[in-house]
């Protein structure tokens, strides 16, 4: 009975093994083509799902996880994100880095469906600090995702800079994942971002490096699709021969016109632009046209005001009267449109911010009681040691200055009196005519004076280390010091100094030139922002870069210098501040 108990057993235990193993297949199965048929990998996972009582907590995690990247890769909309949550919280302490990575990033998309632009980031971020590029298996083409998304919500805040940050990491994953056309696709996508810093000649290089680079492939038909904005571009330059050469290329070769004419849908962006060109060529009735056409399809702002432009040609009273007040609509428009977005961000970001309190509130109130007191004893405590340390520190160096000194006194009176003596004796052997002793005494009198300089210098230098001064040329050739200067010259990856950079910059400059720091602080004291123009002013930083240093603009610089030099100096111009500041460093 023992033996078929045992058979029993090991039958039950190898056919539990069978399912989970077929699980597991199951599951690779889907995950395999997730990235070309997420719809077939949809189908697997519906499937196994029909089981998914049977799972084990951490399989079932899984199985969750790759359902809701195939359902976010066949652009199912998330309404929730209690189930994203959940998975993050899981794979923060389980499971792969690649499934940490994907389990964050679907937690951002969720919160993008729902609105909440600025927690999907910071679900972007977490995503990306989990991932580890060093790794053979890296997942790439989730990171992909993750800059991808970035870009847009970047795209949609109008925050170009950081969009052109989430693209060039975008394109660095495309260069792991796909073919060269579309790591040649992804490049061109800096044009959207470079055109509203107003960088045309860099928005012109990629679209010229693009074209190029799909020809170079033989991609002909898709390089020509790239030209519009360099259409456009050269057309406000009034570069029209240029603009007609490109504008013959997109038009014959791009392949996105019917044998009418018509661009192919999506692409209508371009009646205006062409209406913009004929109406520089002084073609009025065509750029009427393509205006009109514009405008058919939703732009209406930039039709109206290429119609306003031709009717201001044709010197049409009345249709300029006419296309102004519907020019000033569109735009009317547009801008409640854009405040309207505004508002969202704004609201999104409020709401972010006040959850993110709230979840902090809360966490600290369950520590406080347990915690505030201890913290309070152990500051009170390193405060009290700190205060002792520093009192006895202080003590013991001066009271050690002072014996030196004093020391120091006592040996250069007694070396003066000593000096006085010999000169008699000399005085008076001189009267005699004693040269051999005179000799003598010129000898001891001369190793005297040796001995008062050396005395007297060192004395000197003992009260002169006892005082407050001012010593400029350690401080510009000090580390930190030389590392602004070269921040300021772009010969460092990171022009802008962290909040740790400016502490050693200060804290130098405060130990080099003990007493022109301590008049920062006296009478009307500087603020930080004026102590850091101060000192950057000292390492001859010219102005423009002290503003992208400090982040500030100019205006705010040139105010700051003005304040600092009127509560130092009594001068309320911005422009002598420097010289000041010089003048007084050197002179202490």
């Amino acid at each position: 009975m023992k033996r078929i108990a045992y058979i029993i057993i090991v039958v039950g235990v190898l056919l539990g093994c069978t399912e989970r193993r077929e699980y597991r297949e199951a599951l690779s199965r889907a995950e395999a083509v997730m990235g070309d048929r997420p719809d077939s990998a949809l189908l697997i996972l519906d499937s196994l799902g029909q089981h998914e009582k049977a799972f084990g907590r951490h399989f079932r995690m899984q199985y969750l996880l790759h359902r809701m990247n195939a359902e976010n890769k066949t652009d199912v909309a998330f309404t929730s994100d209690s189930l994203a949550k959940e998975l993050a919280d899981h794979f923060d302490n389980h499971g792969t880095t690649n499934e940490r990575v994907l389990a964050h990033y679907l937690l951002g998309r969720a919160l993008s469906d729902m609105g909440e632009a600025p927690a999907a980031l910071q679900a972007y971020y977490d995503a990306i600090d989990h991932a580890d590029t060093t790794r053979a298996n890296c997942d790439y083409a989730t990171l992909k995702g993750i800059y991808g998304q970035m870009a847009t919500i970047f795209h949609q805040q109008n925050l170009p800079q950081d969009e052109i940050w989430a693209f060039r990491h975008y394109i660095d994953c495309i260069k792991h994942t796909s073919n060269t056309e579309k790591y040649i696709i992804a490049k061109s996508q800096l044009i959207r971002p470079y055109y509203l810093l107003e960088e045309k000649d860099t928005v012109l290089d990629i679209i010229n490096d693009t074209y190029h680079s799909l020809k170079h492939i033989g991609k002909d038909r898709k390089a020509a699709s790239m030209l519009p904005t360099a259409i456009y571009i050269y057309t406000e330059r009034h570069d029209l021969a240029k603009a007609k050469e490109i504008m013959d290329i997109f038009e014959h070769e791009s392949g996105l016109f019917d044998e009418n004419g018509n661009i192919a849908k999506g692409r209508e962006t371009y009646y205006f632009i062409k209406g913009f060109y004929e109406l520089a060529v002084q073609e009025f009735d065509s750029a009427d046209f393509y205006f009109r056409r514009a405008i058919q399809y939703g732009y209406l702002s930039e039709g109206y005001k290429g119609l306003l432009a031709v009717y201001k040609a044709k010197n049409n009273t009345d249709s300029i009267v006419n296309f102004a007040n519907l020019y000033e609509a569109a735009q009317d428009t547009l801008h409640k449109k854009m405040q309207t977005d505004a508002i969202h961000q704004m609201s999104a970001l409020y709401n972010y911010n006040r959850s993110q309190r709230e979840a902090e509130q809360e966490r600290a109130k369950a520590q406080e009681a347990f915690m505030l007191l201890g913290y309070i004893i152990m500051i009170a405590t390193g405060l009290l040691i700190a205060i002792f340390v520093i009192i006895a520190l202080y003590r013991k160096s001066q009271k050690e200055k002072q014996q030196k000194i004093s020391q120091l006194e006592k040996s250069l009176s007694s070396a003066k009196q000593q000096r006085s003596t010999v000169q008699e004796e000399l005085r008076k052997l001189k009267e005699k005519d004693y040269e051999g002793m005179i000799a003598e005494k010129e000898k001891q009198e001369a190793e005297l004076n040796q001995t008062i300089e050396r005395l007297q210098a060192e004395n000197n230098k003992y009260r002169h280390n006892n005082k407050e001064t001012n010593h400029l040329d350690a401080f510009l050739e000090s580390t930190i010091a030389q590392l602004f200067i070269k921040k300021a010259n772009g010969k460092v990856e990171r022009p802008v100094p962290s909040d740790a950079e400016w502490k050693l910059l200060m804290s130098e400059f405060c130990q080099d030139n003990p007493a022109t720091f301590k008049s920062f602080g006296e009478g009307k004291p500087l603020s930080l922002l004026e102590q850091r123009i101060c000192v950057l002013l000292v390492l001859d930083i010219p102005e423009k870069t002290i503003s992208m240093m400090t982040n500030s603009v100019a205006s705010t610089i040139s105010n700051a210098k003005s304040r600092a030099n009127e509560k130092l100096y009594g001068k309320k111009d911005a422009s002598s501040l420097k010289t000041n500041l010089i003048h007084t460093l050197r002179r202490s």
